[in-house]
């Protein structure tokens, strides 16, 4: 039994955080939990549940009281560019604590993603070549097949905003990274839940004429959710728009004009924007109306065996793609945009001479991600196998290998690191 102690903080929509927490409590683990809304405190469990009422401001010198008085060796979330994560991370560095971010599988749709330090962009793995070089290959296939989730994640996503409107009074200074009025959300996911019915007729007939008419001579362009971290941290565009115009641009002035431009919806995004129209005017505007499709709900594998080429800000469809060897370019910041798998070129010689994906390189990435990273279960779904599987893989390959230990006499934040987190709360959104 370890003496070990672990700190939860907001993790995915549902029971995930909760049910790990019980987990590691019951392989011996002292767990804690900070609460920053309603929503929040619904799926909480911990040994020790603290609630965060104080102003964001505050929120860096209450965590590193925090984890130094309770003596925490791991603080776990999801996704790193939240307020709240992304200013618990120099607290956490300062003090030694290892910083442990779950994130949407990079391999999905089996697997969920744990690293130390932080995922996507900000990943701190050594993916250089000569490091890859000496990565063992794997098959890189879960065991548990997981299936849609799209039902759990509506009804935990009702349930969490409902209990944190109706906490508001008592979490007033809390602020959220989108959206959280209950009936707003409600009204966007009711609205995609309609758009995909409506547009399932027009889905087929574009999808015939990419695997017919259009076989191999279109880019496709699979755009992201509109306010996605990897939007607006990992990436030079204020918008999702902005991304559309410069490809169709460039497409416009470059690519040889037998080729054809295929943009696809995000499906977590459908009930929040809709870009058919801004296409349609840029396109006709450009004189490239013939050229310019836009879609919903085609399957991407069904995509990816009549496309040439997929250009993306950074999403992970983008290692989806090169595992189907397509070429592909990144307009954003992505851990695998690396010579020899992405094309390294400008957008314009893309379109021209798209650089091929080096299979045995791809093949030694997929297989470092898949085991360095990668989990094989859900944070909707096989809840017990993941929590199980989240458990051995930190004790494996994430536990420190000393408890942290800090006296009365440790340092505390040092006044730069204290500045420069006030500084980078004044300059967030």
């Amino acid at each position: 039994m370890t003496e070990s102690a672990v700190l939860f903080l907001q993790g995915p929509l549902g029971p995930f955080f909760k049910r790990l927490a019980r987990t590691f409590s019951r392989a011996g683990y002292t767990t804690h939990k900070i609460n920053f809304n309603g929503g929040d405190r619904l799926f909480s469990w911990a040994n020790v549940q603290t609630h965060y009422n104080g102003k964001p401001a505050d929120w860096a010198d209450f965590l590193e009281r925090y984890l130094t008085e309770h003596r925490i060796e791991a603080v776990f979330l999801l996704g790193d560019c939240r307020y709240y994560h992304r200013t618990a991370k120099p607290v956490c560095d300062a003090l030694g604590v290892q910083f442990c971010v779950f994130e949407e599988g990079y391999l999905r749709p089996d697997t969920i993603t744990l690293e130390s330090g932080g995922v996507n962009a900000l990943s701190q793995m050594d993916l250089s070549h000569e490091s890859l070089e000496k990565a063992m290959l794997c098959s890189a296939k879960s065991i548990q097949t997981i299936g849609g989730t799209m039902r759990q994640r509506t009804g935990y996503a009702a349930l969490y905003y409902w209990a944190s409107f109706f906490s508001k009074g008592e979490f007033s200074q809390y602020r959220h990274h989108r959206a959280t009025h209950p009936v707003k959300e409600g009204f966007y996911w009711l609205r995609g839940f309609v758009r995909k019915w409506l547009f399932k007729s027009y889905d087929r007939q574009m999808q015939f004429r990419l695997d017919n008419e259009f076989d191999q001579r279109f880019y496709l362009v699979p755009l992201q959710v509109h306010d996605d971290s990897q939007m607006i941290f990992h990436s030079p565009y204020e918008s999702v728009k902005a991304f559309i115009q410069e490809v169709m641009v460039s497409f416009w002035k470059h690519a040889d004009s037998n080729k054809v431009l295929c943009f696809k919806h995000h499906p977590m995004d459908r009930g929040y924007t809709e870009y058919g129209q801004f296409i349609e005017d840029l396109a006709t505007n450009l004189g490239i109306q013939d050229r310019v499709l836009y879609c919903h709900d085609i399957p991407l594998p069904d995509l990816y065996r009549h496309t040439c080429g997929v250009v993306t800000v950074n999403s992970s469809v983008g290692i989806s793609a090169l595992l189907h060897h397509l070429p592909t370019k990144v307009m954003g910041r992505a851990l695998y945009d690396i010579e020899g798998i992405t094309h390294q070129g400008s957008l314009e010689s893309f379109w021209k001479n798209p650089e091929p994906v080096d299979r045995h390189l791809f093949k030694q990435l997929h297989s470092c991600l898949f085991q360095k990273t990668q989990i094989n279960g859900s944070f909707f779904k096989y809840l017990t196998l993941t929590c199980n599987n989240s458990l051995s893989f930190y004790e494996k390959r994430l536990k420190p290998t000393s408890t942290f230990r800090p006296s009365e006499q440790d340092p505390c934040l040092i006044p730069e690191q204290a500045e420069s987190l006030r500084s980078s709360y004044s300059g967030a959104a």
